[in-house]
């Protein structure tokens, strides 16, 4: 081949090249409404115990999804493998609306369900998250001015090509929404056609269920078996060094207690009991710094608890279920989640609870647990029989959950929880 004839198909190869890229960018900008996915991988259990790298977003990945299109609702749960994929291509798009939302107005229920029945994205997080947080992870776009804290939201469908964002608030229980600068035809519609209708609905939808349910309970068809899981205490002479390490405390000070070990570290005292529970108070500021807001919190909060009992947990993960501000701060509290199923441990319910103060965690308590899968699967009731089971002691409308329950033994099967 001539030299001339070389350069020619060099150039070639080099235009298919960048038009290629220039596609997938421009692809990507359609999907993900140039918000990016920086921050949406999962927050996987098995992390080393010194690694901590966990992303700011990895304690907020949704318990469920819906997608409404024309044809009905695709929605998944129990499921998180699933749940995180999805998610990823459009958390961003949830931030952006956060970052972009005007004022806020309450709405009836009425109005939400309506707006529940629209096209668009429902997010359902099993857990308290403050608004203002959750702006600040998902989107580089700017910070959420939303007040409040909230489990359940939604995008959806307003007007000719608008995309208003709602949600429950989680003290009062108000509904409210706002407009945002989205659109229908740019961030929701692309990704909206690839979910076709899988039976999804809400217990309010139908007429038996929505006499013993809570009306925002989902329904899927999936909901059938689980898998059964062997619990073990990772606490042990080798595990503690590592434990030690990540929380930056030497074991050359400290005393056999009544149940475990005391390390001192100045006037800050941590101690490990045999059983896996952890304690942390603070004497001075400093060794726990924090940054400011409910944001900084949280995640000085996760760092922390990636360390530690996310790095001990075995085939299971960590997600956050609140962060309630107090007088000088706030409390902010993690629990275990197996396979898209959160686990209630004991009767908190919590694995680990930390206390921010002043821009410092002051105190903490964290109870390390290790799941490992046994090959066993436990099966469960149709969602209408077990609601159909519920003891009518108040004639209150309960939400029925998939859980495990750790009240301390060697296993945990799934099961159906009233809460």
């Amino acid at each position: 081949m001539k030299r001339a004839d070389r350069w020619i198909e060099w150039g070639k190869d080099l235009l298919i090249v960048l038009l290629t890229a220039s596609a997938a960018w421009l692809l990507s900008v359609l999907m993900f409404g140039g918000g990016g996915l920086t921050g949406l991988l999962p927050w996987q259990g098995q992390s080393s115990p010194s690694g901590g790298d966990g992303t700011l977003t990895a304690a907020t990945l949704p318990a469920a999804l819906v997608v409404t299109g024309e044809d009905g609702r695709y929605g998944v749960q129990y499921d998180q493998t699933r749940t995180d994929e999805i998610f990823a291509r459009m958390g961003s798009l949830l931030g952006d609306a956060l970052a972009s939302a005007g004022s806020a107005q309450t709405i009836s229920e009425r109005r939400w369900q309506e707006y529940l029945s629209r096209p668009g994205f429902y997010f359902d997080f099993d857990g308290e998250i403050p608004l203002s947080a959750l702006g600040a992870w998902l989107s580089e776009a700017g910070e959420c001015a939303l007040d409040g804290s909230a489990r359940r939201l939604l995008l959806c469908a307003e007007g000719e090509d608008g995309v208003e964002l709602c949600w429950q608030d989680a003290e009062s229980g108000q509904f409210c929404q706002c407009g945002t600068s989205l659109s229908q035809s740019l961030h929701l519609e692309p990704i909206m056609g690839d979910y076709r209708a899988n039976g999804a609905y809400f217990a309010y939808e139908d007429k038996t269920l929505s006499a013993l349910l809570q009306p925002y309970t989902l329904v899927t068809e999936e909901e059938r078996a689980g898998t059964k899981y062997a619990v073990t205490n990772p606490v042990s002479s080798a595990n503690t060094a590592a434990l030690l390490d990540a929380l930056s405390f030497s074991d050359q000070n400290h005393t056999r207690v009544s149940g475990g070990e005391a390390y001192v570290d100045g006037g800050d005292r941590l101690e490990i009991g045999d059983g896996g529970e952890v304690t942390y108070h603070a004497a001075q500021a400093g060794k726990y710094p924090a940054g400011g807001g409910a944001a900084g919190a949280i995640e000085a909060a996760r760092a922390l608890a990636a360390r530690t009992v996310g790095a001990f947990c075995g085939e299971s993960s960590v997600y956050l279920i609140s962060a309630k501000q107090e007088e000088d701060g706030f409390a902010v509290t993690f629990g275990y989640r197996i396979g898209g199923s959160a686990v209630r441990l004991d009767q908190a319910g919590w694995c680990a609870r930390f206390v921010v103060e002043n821009g410092n965690i002051t105190e903490f308590t964290l109870r390390l647990r290790s799941y490992a899968a046994t090959g066993e699967t436990a099966m469960l009731l149709p969602i209408d029989r077990a609601a159909a089971m519920l003891p009518e002691l108040s004639g209150e409308r309960l939400e029925l959950s998939i859980l495990y329950l750790d009240g301390g033994g060697d296993t945990v099967v799934p099961q159906w929880v009233a809460k």
